[in-house]
């Protein structure tokens, strides 16, 4: 795939999340179809699923992850992106979440370190820094 084959796959995939994300977070009639549908996005996801693979987690193992980011306040929206949600679709919030957690780092220092990726305010690249 060339690089603006790659790009366009990329924002159309960002799309679509948005667009699930909306319907999740706005309490519609569809939320469950749109959550399955969200997740059926984040497991063809190629860093997710390899995530998955690597920590061995399933379908109820995001949910589970989803629903914690949101009980610790992550369920707003940050920068165009649904905190909670856009942190199970991409390889390194995924990463850094199942990781820090596996090897014992606080659940709080976890939460607060997502919401500053999501602001913008830990960059690309250094989150995942965090676990290495």
């Amino acid at each position: 795939m060339g690089f603006f084959s790659s790009l366009k796959g990329s924002f159309n995939k960002s799309k679509m999340l948005r667009n699930l994300q909306m319907e999740i977070t706005s309490g519609a009639n569809r939320k469950n179809q749109a959550i399955d549908e969200f997740l059926d996005l984040c497991e063809s996801d190629e860093g997710v699923a390899k995530v998955m693979i690597q920590y061995n987690l399933n379908r109820n193992d995001l949910k589970d992850i989803y629903k914690r980011l949101v009980g610790s306040g992550l369920g707003q929206w940050i920068k165009g992106h649904y905190a909670a949600l856009s942190t199970i679709a991409y390889f390194e919030p995924l990463i850094y979440v199942v990781d820090s957690e596996k090897k014992g780092t606080k659940w709080e220092e976890i939460v607060g370190n997502i919401l500053y990726y999501w602001q913008g305010k830990i960059p690309q690249g250094r989150l995942y820094k965090k676990i290495n």
